[in-house]
């Protein structure tokens, strides 16, 4: 057998329609994308009609250098080329600048607050419905979207000491903040993660939600479940689910605004399961999640990564090859099933919305 008949046999062995149970309407924007480095215009024209959510970072510590000194070209090119092939945009605005802490130490105090919400208020007068970025562009995609922070079950992101109850602090601020200059936008919680330095995504999940009034703060929860195979994947969403519906906010939806795994590594990982192995994975689980995503009220699923990186990360095992693209630009397995799913569940949304009329 040929390179390029094996190649069509694994496709045809991996790309299947989801069952029954998931042929019901997607919610617009459910297939997305978290890309490590900023994507290029030939990777935006690639993503086009199959992609439609692109999570970005928005480091304030990179927009706002110095006090009051902004800098948002970075910032601006993404979102405007995204916009131009009409991909909408999920922002994590996370961060501090070092004229006032850390990184990766939330602003919490008065006068760091203060600045945060400052900033905040700048990236809705420049992004959300009335922004002037938007204006005289012929294809605008205002961002009603806000994702509040990075991962605050984890030290890597949440220095000193992981606390609920401070990271609901910085969530209530920020949609207060948010909601008055756009009271149509909706504030998304941090994804949170499984990581092995931190708490567990289902624990900060009980814990947050035991704060008084901290569910009106937020419109969608989100997670990060990685995990290497589906029986884990499934157990993180029935445990966070479980959590949110003891606390309170079973009927917020939930978004999976990171998961993957990888085709290669420089460290051994359960994560690298080769180029076949993660294109099955991608469509078993994209299966399930669209076949819970009722049960689980998940309202989009967003893989990571878009394509490999040269070095690898002390922090993460598989990152390094977890891209639906090799280094090169050529895509691989994975990426031709993520586009077969996106197009068939689109197709059938479409189809069934005719029906409905």
């Amino acid at each position: 057998m040929s390179k390029a008949s094996a190649v069509v046999a694994v496709l045809a062995a991996l790309v299947v329609f989801p069952s029954s149970a998931g042929a019901a309407k997607v919610p617009p924007g459910f297939f997305g994308v978290v890309p490590q480095a900023t994507p290029s215009k030939s990777d935006l024209a690639r993503m086009a009609g199959t992609v439609e959510t692109l999570r970005m970072p928005i480091f304030w510590f990179e927009c706002e250098p110095k006090r009051g000194k902004y800098d948002f070209e970075e910032v601006d090119g993404e979102i405007g080329a995204a916009a131009a092939r009409g991909i909408r945009v999920l922002p994590f605005v996370y961060g501090t600048p070092d004229w006032l802490g850390r990184q990766e130490k939330p602003p919490l105090s008065g006068a760091a607050l203060v600045r945060w919400r400052g900033f905040l208020r700048v990236l809705v007068a420049r992004y959300g419905p009335r922004g002037s970025f938007w204006k005289g562009r012929a294809h605008p995609e205002p961002i009603r979207r806000w994702q509040i922070w990075n991962e605050p079950n984890f030290r890597l992101y949440w220095a000193p000491k992981i606390e609920p109850a401070a990271y609901a602090k910085l969530l209530h601020a920020s949609s207060a903040t948010i909601r008055k200059a756009d009271p149509g936008a909706r504030i998304v919680l941090a994804g949170i993660a499984p990581v092995g330095y931190g708490m567990k995504t289902w624990v900060f999940m009980r814990r947050l939600l035991r704060v008084p009034g901290v569910r009106r703060d937020f419109d969608l929860a989100a997670v990060h479940p990685y995990s290497a195979t589906i029986p884990e994947l499934n157990y993180q969403l029935e445990q966070v689910r479980a959590a949110m519906v003891a606390g309170g906010a079973g009927r917020k939806p939930l978004l999976v605004t990171e998961f993957g795994v990888a085709s290669h590594g420089d460290y051994p990982s359960a994560f690298v399961l080769g180029e076949e192995g993660q294109a099955r994975f991608l469509r078993n689980a994209y299966e399930r999640l669209l076949a819970m995503r009722h049960r689980w009220r998940i309202a989009g699923a967003y893989w990571y990564t878009w394509q490999d990186e040269a070095g690898s990360d002390p922090h993460c095992a598989f990152c390094q090859g977890a891209g639906l693209l090799r280094l090169d630009g050529t895509p691989k397995p994975a990426w031709f099933v993520y586009q077969r799913l996106a197009v068939a569940a689109r197709t059938r949304t479409t189809q069934s919305n005719r029906r409905e009329r």
